[in-house]
């Protein structure tokens, strides 16, 4: 402590607990390692004995879709190619922010947004935000045009997440704020890594370490903190002001046709048959109710 003003060396020597001797430093991190710590539950993905879930190579699942919860998806693409990043996605429960599932490889644009797709279906047609940056834009487009997922806007009101030096901001203060608050709980040990290196100067990980999953679960606590408009549940009520359809047949006529007979000095209002309900200076005209001067 005295050489580096950090207590990261006796940490690394002597941890407390088990992830602490892996931790990052943590001069200078975004995220408090004790924030993290205090929302990190070990857990073992479920395996392929999962009976319904999407056959999809690298997906960890940690808790299976329930009837009546409502999921998020914060997704991280990438170019898919052996020396480009791995595209990554998280999957949490909108409410409680517990991390369901996780996916990262080297996938394609195209197959990142088809297994995005199948995810999201399987998680109660989950909402998604994509980082929008580069290949995002591609994964969006095949979302458009194949997906009836719901993709969320960002802080700019655009389709997608923006990871300008604002929009970056704002996303890691509000991962930040997630676990500080305890509003999430994660499963994925090599998430849990990737958030505990991100730079509080870069808001990136260490050169020549990833970041992707980091991002992704980012993405997904902002997304977790977005509602939507959900279909109305309550009672139907009529305005008083709108008359009902039986009223409107009863009316009188109105707009350009009491315009155009007053023109003619004709008085509409004493030529009214009260007990008929239709003015006596129309008697040979077809029935009001399938005429269209009385629509």
């Amino acid at each position: 402590m005295h050489r580096t003003g950090s207590l990261d060396d006796l940490h690394e020597q002597y941890p407390t607990f088990d992830t602490e001797a892996l931790l990052h430093r943590t001069s200078n991190k975004r995220i408090a390692p004790e924030w993290l710590d205090q929302c990190y539950q070990e857990g073992s993905p479920l395996g392929d004995s999962l009976i319904g879930a999407p056959a999809i190579p690298g997906l960890e699942v940690y808790v299976p879709p329930t009837m009546g919860r409502f999921y998020v998806i914060g997704a991280d693409p990438a170019e898919g190619n052996p020396t480009s990043d791995d595209s990554a996605l998280t999957v949490l429960d909108r409410d409680t922010g517990e991390e369901v599932a996780c996916l990262a490889g080297k996938l394609q644009p195209s197959t990142f947004a088809a297994h995005i797709d199948t995810l999201g279906k399987w998680y109660n047609n989950a909402t998604v935000l994509v980082e929008r940056n580069n290949h995002g834009h591609a994964v969006l487009l095949w979302l458009q045009d194949h997906s009836l997922l719901w993709r969320m806007p960002g802080h700019d009101d655009k389709e997608g997440w923006l990871s300008s030096p604002r929009g970056k901001a704002l996303l890691y203060s509000a991962a930040a704020d997630a676990f500080r608050e305890r509003q999430t709980f994660l499963h994925s040990f090599a998430t849990f890594t990737q958030l505990g290196s991100i730079d509080g100067s870069t808001l990136c990980a260490p050169e020549g370490e990833a970041d992707d999953r980091a991002d992704s679960y980012a993405l997904a606590c902002v997304a977790s903190q977005i509602r939507f408009p959900e279909p109305y549940k309550g009672p139907l009520v009529y305005s008083p002001d709108v008359p009902m359809p039986s009223e409107q047949a009863e009316q009188k006529p109105q707009g350009g046709l009491r315009n155009v007979v007053e023109e003619l000095g004709i008085g509409i209002e004493d030529d009214w048959d009260s007990s008929g309900g239709r003015p006596r200076l129309l008697d040979g005209m077809p029935d009001p109710s399938r005429s269209r001067l009385w629509r």
